[in-house]
């Protein structure tokens, strides 16, 4: 056999070149951890009977947000897990997001409410954890803006509740009670906080910076995260991609840091107010401050800090 010639042996290294480079193009990208920490979900099921807190049993919905959805949308834009939230829709009632969890535990944790000034509410919250398989609660005092239960003495029992069962607890909060919140942290560090909607800032008052800014404070507390989610509902231009949030998150960044941030959606289809490309998008194009890594601690991995997802497979 004749040995091969210079040029058999050049063609040789340019056919291995082109089909090593057709391999790596082949090759799927790497996939990120996607995480929504805040999901909303609802039923018209009779078994599941609304009684809102403010609007009461006969609140007028008549599209269902379901379980199902949020499956189906997980699955076509590769979420690995969501944090299921009580939409206030069920009141005090946490069936549903109970029954949703059990449903699908290797992708849902799931957060319910509880009445903030029930002298049980740390029994209730011990029943939800322990019997029904939850993993926090969440509140909500900005609906009730001159109330003092947060930081009450009558919740200390709750909040050591928490920290015995790793409860988690997230805040939908007013920037003004924000001192409330960081007085609890101080005192029960065991408890893991996350503050929802960044700190839901009110663009269109004239102190809007000053009072934004009292949540700052929190970021000595390394057991608080912030949520930099839902701009569609901090923003007064209510159109896409939502250009009079951005200083606000940047900010956030620029105090708190990745490592204490999470992303959350807020509802899925068909109630979505931003369709889940453009959730992403916003993140990846619009917030630019964020690098490659920062958005990798956002979207998904700090979130494992925070809930105790199941394994993945």
């Amino acid at each position: 056999m004749n040995k091969p010639t210079f040029l058999d042996r050049r063609e040789m290294l340019a056919s291995t070149l082109v089909a090593a480079t057709m391999s790596l193009a082949a090759a799927p990208a790497k996939k990120r951890l996607l995480i929504d920490t805040h999901l909303e979900v609802w039923t018209l099921d009779p078994r599941f009977p609304f009684n809102h807190p403010e609007a009461g049993p006969n609140l007028n919905v008549q599209q269902p947000a379901p379980i199902e959805n949020q499956v189906k949308q997980m699955e076509d834009f590769g979420l690995r897990y969501a944090v299921l939230i009580n939409p206030r829709y069920f009141g005090w009632d946490n069936s549903y997001i109970a029954h949703c969890v059990q449903r699908y535990p290797d992708l849902f944790v799931g957060h319910g409410l509880l009445e903030p000034e029930d002298p049980k509410a740390a029994e209730k919250l011990r029943y939800w954890v322990t019997e029904r398989g939850l993993h926090g609660m969440r509140f909500s005092p900005i609906y009730h803006p001159d109330s003092t239960w947060l930081n009450s003495k009558e919740h200390y029992p709750l909040w050591r509740e928490a920290e015995k069962l790793g409860a988690v607890f997230n805040y939908y909060i007013a920037p003004h009670q924000m001192p409330m919140l960081e007085e609890m942290a101080g005192r029960f560090p065991g408890v893991k906080i996350v503050v929802d909607h960044a700190g839901k800032p009110d663009l269109k008052a004239k102190n809007c910076w000053s009072e934004f800014r009292k949540m700052f404070r929190l970021k000595k507390f390394p057991q608080v995260w912030i949520s930099n989610s839902e701009p569609y509902e901090m923003s007064e231009i209510k159109q896409y991609p939502y250009e009079d949030t951005w200083p606000f998150y940047k900010a956030i960044y620029e105090e708190f840091g990745p490592k204490q941030l999470v992303w959350g959606t807020g509802y899925p289809r068909p109630r979505w107010e931003l369709p889940m490309d453009k959730e992403l998008e916003f993140v990846d194009r619009y917030c630019e401050f964020y690098s490659d890594a920062d958005r990798e601690l956002l979207l998904g991995r700090n979130a494992l800090d925070i809930w105790k997802f199941p394994a993945s497979t």
